[in-house]
C-alpha cells in the first residue's frame, strides 16, 4: 500500500462536521506523512530492526533530524509538530478542535512530503541513510 494512500481518507473525513471526524483526519493526514518517511527510509536500508514497533515514530523524526542534512531535518521538525497534533487530536479530547484544524494538518502533512520529494536530491538523501544510519547504530542502538 502507497502510504499517502491515507490522504483519501484524511480528504473524506476533514469534510465533515463532527469532532471524531476531524480529529481522524488529523490522525490520517499524520501517518500518511509518517509512513511515507519511515518506507522511504526503509526502502534505502535504513529501518529499526530492534524491536521495530517501539519507538517507531521516534525513530523516523529523529534519524531525519540528526542526518545533518537540511531536508531531513526540516521534514523533522515538520513530522514532530505534525505528531503533536496528531497526539492532541488522540488524546486531548479537552481540547475542542475544528474544521481549520485538520485543514492544517491535512496542508501540512502533504507540503512535508512534497518539500522533501521536490527539494531532496540524490547525493543529499545518500548522506542522510549515511548519517542516520550512524546515529541509529551509535547513539541509540536501534538497528
Amino acid at each position: 500500500m502507497d502510504p499517502t494512500d491515507f490522504f483519501k481518507t484524511a480528504e473524506l473525513l476533514r469534510k465533515r462536521d463532527e469532532e471524531a471526524h476531524l480529529r481522524t483526519s488529523i490522525g490520517r493526514s499524520y501517518y500518511a506523512a509518517f509512513l511515507y518517511f519511515r518506507e522511504r527510509l526503509r526502502s534505502r536500508g535504513l529501518e529499526k530492526k530492534r524491536q521495530p514497533s517501539q519507538d517507531a515514530h521516534t525513530f523516523v523524526i529523529q534519524c531525519l533530524q540528526y542526518s545533518n542534512v537540511q531536508e531531513g531535518k526540516k521534514a523533522s521538525t515538520r513530522l514532530h509538530n505534525l505528531r503533536q497534533l496528531r497526539t492532541d487530536a488522540d488524546y486531548r479530547l479537552d481540547k475542542k478542535l475544528s474544521q481549520n484544524d485538520a485543514d492544517d494538518a491535512f496542508a501540512k502533512a502533504k507540503n512535508v512530503i512534497d518539500d522533501y520529494t521536490n527539494n531532496i536530491t540524490p547525493e543529499q538523501e545518500t548522506q542522510l541513510i549515511q548519517n542516520a544510519s550512524d546515529f541509529a547504530i551509535k547513539i541509540k542502538n536501534w538497528m
